[in-house]
């Protein structure tokens, strides 16, 4: 466990957000926000915890297995109920460049947040402000919408022009 000043904070991916103990032997449950959460034990260094209230630190993940709609994750010095519940509410990020490469279609929530949405009429939905995450599918919000995150909707996902193609449905934007 480790302080750890010298990470840049935007070279930092949000990869998931502990919810709440889980047993009595120090196991998480983990809202995972990438597919491949069995490389998260490996990554050298560790992986780095923002706590509620802008605590942040440095600390290795033992293990992480998926069990049904959560990920059951479990920490270096962390070894019962207790001292999980200290960890309810903590964002876990990863140094980008330890990251695993997505397979095509999928991205990390930091490369999708700021993108301009707009449609395939030329409507313009705003920039994606926050990515919500739900089991049946994440969802992409802006100040005037909520884009359902499935090709149905998503005809073009352009980062390096930071922009998002969506098809025009009525019903998108929140004033709808």
């Amino acid at each position: 466990m480790s302080s750890d000043d010298q990470i840049e904070p935007d070279s930092l991916v949000l990869v998931g957000e502990i919810t709440a103990p889980f047993g009595v032997r120090g196991e998480l449950k983990m809202r995972p926000f990438l597919s491949r959460v069995e490389a998260l034990p490996h990554i050298p260094g560790g992986v780095h915890l923002r706590y509620p209230g802008g605590r942040e630190e440095t600390r290795r993940m033992t293990g992480a297995r998926q069990h049904q709609d959560v990920v059951l994750a479990t920490f270096e010095g962390v070894p019962d109920r207790d001292a999980a519940d200290g960890l309810r509410n903590v964002q876990v990020l990863v140094r980008r460049e330890d990251l695993p490469p997505l397979p095509e279609g999928e991205y990390y929530e930091q490369d999708l947040l700021g993108l301009h949405v707009v449609t395939d009429a030329g409507r313009d939905l705003g920039i994606i402000e926050q990515v919500h995450y739900y089991p049946a599918n994440d969802v992409y919000e802006t100040a005037d919408a909520m884009i359902p995150a499935v090709e149905e909707f998503v005809m073009e996902v352009n980062l390096a022009e930071r922009r998002l193609v969506v098809r025009d449905v009525p019903g998108l934007r929140k004033d709808e």
